[in-house]
């Protein structure tokens, strides 16, 4: 079968060449095959021989869905305030107007896409830290491998001009098909010493007290306000190793990569932001957390406790009426539970409420995307004077943490998550970010004491002790 699609690549290049000619644009050519399965990891890591600094990886939070880009076909950098629209512009013209008849049957999470994410904030000054991600950035992969529960699927993507050596392009695609698919064994991860730089924790904790100060005043609702802290090793950092640690110790979470050059941005996040699939749209609350116990009577208590605290009822319910409000604007129709139930993770357990979509087949997605960012479980509430606050008062760069990152096909369908519990890797440092919402009745010491909480998934995915 692969043969065959081999063959059927070949002469769908030299039509596109054609058309090309014709046209004078590039055209992009897409297609899929069904390949053996094999483990998503196993692809990043071939990956990075033939394409180093130019991996992405996203695997869904239930493990029905796994996607590996390799390269960058086309890349989408946008800065600025309509970075939503801009991206939705050009992948629009990509589809409408360069992608080839792409005739196979659609499967949900195969054939050409975008990956990638956002920004949390365009306006906040940047720092070099930041500096290989723009406020958009997304790319079309040259190799993108599916897994969609037990179908592995491969899609190769690539751009004909007129003048297009057919038979290279060609050759080159199935050579490189083939050195990704090798199978290897993925290695056990060895442990490694981290030393750990706090930026300033007092100052962060007075931050918490002059903002109490401004929500007692009724200047705010809420605000989120996120730390950093920078790990160093005497090694390099491998965003391999740490994504193999991930998909270990945190089964139930979004985990993503998405590399820039030598940068990485890595995490495990438990908080969709929304899905599309088919004619629905799926959001979640996830706001207000406690620690995990230690055994099931402890942990069974603390859920509880969760459950019948009134200051992580409301700040969950801050983000269930936002969220709510916001999609009842783009589809009307909108269901979510009276109450919520308990989400948990390895190390905390946070209050968890669905709100669903059921007729949204019309509803441009980036739109969805940009009128939800931020929740209030990431900026606060109201939205645009706790965004405000969070630019004047924070000491770092929040980049894409906190922002959108996902994916989004050429029908307009994907998912995006909330970039918590997540570093950025550059060579042997990792800056990794943590954040609280906070509230009237916030205390500075608990406060801080949930971002040590928040903070272990990715420091434990790093590769162990800290010292």
């Amino acid at each position: 079968m692969a043969v065959v699609k081999q063959h059927e690549l070949l002469e769908r290049l030299e039509r596109a060449k054609q058309k090309a000619q014709m046209t004078r644009n590039k055209i992009l050519v897409s297609q899929r095959i069904q390949v053996d399965t094999i483990d998503p990891l196993i692809v990043f890591k071939n990956g990075s021989s033939i394409y180093k600094g130019e991996r992405s990886f996203w695997s869904d939070s239930i493990g029905k869905l796994s996607l590996v880009g390799i390269g960058e076909a086309l890349r989408l950098d946008v800065d600025g305030e309509d970075r939503f629209s801009e991206i939705k512009k050009q992948w629009k013209g990509i589809v409408d107007h360069q992608l080839d008849d792409y005739d196979t049957t659609y499967v949900y999470g195969t054939g050409p896409m975008l990956l990638g994410g956002f920004s949390f904030d365009t306006l906040k000054d940047k720092t070099p830290l930041w500096t290989n991600y723009a406020d958009a950035s997304f790319v079309l992969p040259v190799h993108m491998f599916s897994l969609i529960d037990d179908n592995a699927y491969l899609t190769t993507n690539l751009f004909v001009s007129a003048d297009s050596d057919i038979q290279t392009l060609f050759e080159k695609g199935v050579r490189e098909n083939a050195e990704l698919l090798k199978k290897c064994a993925l290695d056990q991860t060895e442990s490694r010493d981290l030393s750990l730089t706090e930026i300033d924790p007092e100052q962060w904790k007075d931050t918490v007290v002059k903002t109490t100060s401004m929500i007692n005043e009724g200047q705010v609702d809420k605000v989120v306000l996120a730390r950093e802290v920078i790990a160093q090793s005497d090694s390099e950092i491998s965003a391999f190793d740490t994504l193999i640690n991930l998909r270990d110790q945190q089964p139930n979470s979004f985990i993503f990569a998405f590399e820039r050059g030598h940068k990485c941005f890595v995490g495990a996040s438990p908080e969709r932001l929304v899905r599309k699939q088919e004619d629905m749209l799926l959001s979640t609350c996830l706001a207000g957390s406690i620690k995990r116990g230690s055994h099931h009577e402890e942990d069974e208590r603390l859920g509880n406790e969760l459950l019948s605290d009134d200051k992580n009822r409301e700040e969950h319910d801050y983000v269930v009426q936002m969220i709510r409000g916001a999609l009842e604007e783009v589809a009307g129709s909108v269901d979510v539970p009276d109450q919520p139930s308990l989400y948990k993770g390895r190390d905390i357990q946070h209050l968890y409420t669905p709100v669903k979509v059921k007729k949204a087949t019309d509803i441009p997605f980036l739109d969805v995307v940009d009128r939800l960012h931020p929740t209030p479980a990431l900026g606060g509430l109201p939205q645009l004077r706790s965004v405000e606050i969070i630019r004047e008062f924070e000491r770092l760069d929040r980049g894409w943490y906190s922002a959108p990152i996902g994916w989004i096909d050429h029908f307009d369908q994907g998912e995006f998550a909330v970039a918590i519990r997540s570093g950025l890797i550059t060579d042997n440092y990792a800056s990794l970010f943590a954040g609280c919402g906070i509230v009237s009745d916030s205390d500075p010491e608990s406060e801080y004491e949930e971002t040590l909480i928040k903070l272990k998934p990715m420091l434990t995915a790093l590769g162990g002790s800290t010292a």
